[in-house]
């Protein structure tokens, strides 16, 4: 392929736990067309899951992988394709030389993926091809993606995605980790679905009217074709009453017995084995479908839709928004937060932020920080009110918020919960100096704007936001008392004006009645 027709193609390699695949795309008129896709075997589950790290052996395996890969690359004008990894990576304990050997020995940077992180990706290519689907647009439904290491549980409402988990029991994970019981136990099938109910019995979605059930992953395409399942475009729509004869029928026999029967190789029969469990597993969630919507994604379809589309970086960035927001706004229900009041200082902190963009130097993306510490910032007061502050952070941190790194989970908690007013607390102490800035700059953008609104009762009304040298002035309206705001907003700036230098002055005029 030459120089030109290269402009428009990328490729995109990822590092899973039994193979690394490698999916080569080209834009074509504003579609993505996909032009080679290849996998090599290559087994670091026993690695990640049993020893918690990677062994050199494997590594020099993967490196000699990425070597032919890069070769194959050379006939696409292709030099430096997107590397990634989720689970493969996430879970070993030597991620960081791991990476930092590719770097050495193959020239690849290499992006590992927090769970949140690769399942927005997932979902996102979920919801394009599920795009077609009417009852998906018009009722509640139920996506899960059964990976190799985790499960990405999301509820979408009319298409908006408003709830998330990721559930540590993949696939491969689930395999690997109770392998040993699998040998020793007869009745390996009772003790895997006690072990199932106890993880899924955890998730409450009671609040969620579904209708719909949507599930991808890790066997899904020899699934589809084992229930005798058609395809529809790009979606296999599987009937639940096969789905559930298939794992009758496999639930007490061995991996032997299975590969005999269906013409698979042991390997495969033991994934199958797992992962049928858990796809059976998930219709509890919604006894009444008869039928299962399965899109045969993965995550190199997702990542290279992002590399090629010309809007990539927009279209990411607004996806990521809406519905991590939606999902956090959930979550803050769950705690009885006031969501108004949530709203509202959102609105005055990403004012603020984008007011202030040539004082603080934050990268954009740190405006969906403050809209999410706004959304969850009263989650503690739930749980104790003496200690609310704390037990905020405490809760956020523990999260898994949509699209979210786990260093940006920790960014949000740490400005929701306000705990960079403490120096010495030690969540806060352990961040690097550039990380402590980032975050002080964050806090005090939140508190200034939490405290037009500490009342709760929205009693400011037009305001205005300007920069007038050492001040930053906040013009409003009320026909209310605002002693409080006025009050608390006193004490915010005392701390805004330790990290800007900046006085900020509220001014507010009351209306004539």
């Amino acid at each position: 392929m030459n120089k030109k027709g290269a402009a428009n193609t990328a490729a995109v390699i990822e590092i899973g736990t039994n193979n690394i695949a490698m999916r080569v795309a080209q834009l074509v008129k504003g579609e993505i067309r996909s032009l080679d896709y290849l996998k090599y075997p290559i087994s670091l589950d026993h690695d990640v899951f049993e020893t918690g790290a990677i062994s050199f052996n494997s590594l020099r395996q993967l490196s000699s992988a990425l070597d032919k890969f890069s070769e194959a690359l050379l006939s696409y004008g292709i030099e430096k394709p997107r590397v990634v990894s989720g689970t493969a990576l996430l879970e070993a304990k030597n991620r960081s030389l791991v990476v930092d050997q590719l770097k050495v020995r193959n020239n690849m940077d290499v992006t590992v993926l927090d769970g949140s992180q690769e399942k927005a990706y997932i979902f996102s290519e979920l919801k394009k091809c599920l795009g077609g689907e009417a009852s998906v647009k018009d009722s509640c439904t139920l996506a899960a993606h059964i990976g190799s290491g985790s499960v990405g549980l999301a509820v979408l409402d009319g298409g908006r995605i408003v709830y998330f988990q990721n559930i540590p029991m993949g696939a491969l994970k689930l395999h690997d980790v109770m392998g040993e019981l699998r040998r020793n136990a007869d009745d390996f099938h009772y003790i895997l679905e006690e072990y199932m109910d106890t993880m899924l019995n955890r998730m409450n979605l009671s609040g969620f009217p579904i209708r719909n059930l949507v599930l991808t992953g890790t066997q899904i395409k020899l699934i589809a074709k084992l229930c005798g399942s058609k395809q529809i475009g790009p979606v296999f729509h599987i009937d639940v009453q096969k789905l559930q004869g298939l794992y009758d029928s496999v639930r007490s026999l061995t991996a032997e017995s299975i590969a005999l029967r269906y013409g698979i190789t042991e390997s495969q029969a033991s994934l199958l084995y797992t992962a049928l469990f858990i796809y059976r597993g998930m219709v509890r969630f919604c006894p009444e479908a008869q039928e299962i919507l399965s899109p045969p994604v993965d995550l190199t379809q997702a990542v290279i839709r992002y590399m090629l589309s010309p809007k990539a970086d927009s279209e990411w960035a607004a996806f990521l928004r809406e519905n991590a927001l939606d999902c956090a706004m959930t979550t803050a229900g769950a705690f009885h937060c006031d969501k108004k009041h949530s709203r509202l200082i959102g609105e005055y902190a990403v004012k603020l932020f984008d007011k202030l963009k040539k004082i603080h130097g934050l990268d954009p993306s740190k405006r969906l920080i403050l809209e999410l510490a706004a959304a969850l910032h009263s989650c503690g007061s739930y749980v104790s009110m003496r200690q609310h502050s704390r037990c905020t952070f405490d809760i956020i941190r523990g999260m898994d918020i949509f699209g979210m790194s786990s260093k940006e989970v920790l960014e949000v908690a740490l400005v929701a919960g306000s705990i960079s007013n403490d120096l010495n607390d030690p969540e806060f102490a352990a961040l690097s100096s550039r990380e402590q800035i980032v975050v002080s700059k964050l806090s005090a953008i939140f508190q200034l704007a939490n405290a037009m609104d500490k009342s709760h009762l929205e009693k400011l009304k037009n305001v205005k936001m300007s920069l007038e040298e050492d001040r930053v002035l906040i013009k409003a309206q009320s026909s209310s008392n605002t002693l409080l705001e006025r009050w608390d907003f006193e004490c915010a700036a005392r701390f805004f004006k330790d990290v800007f230098g900046l006085s900020p002055e509220l001014s507010v005029k009351f209306d004539i009645i």
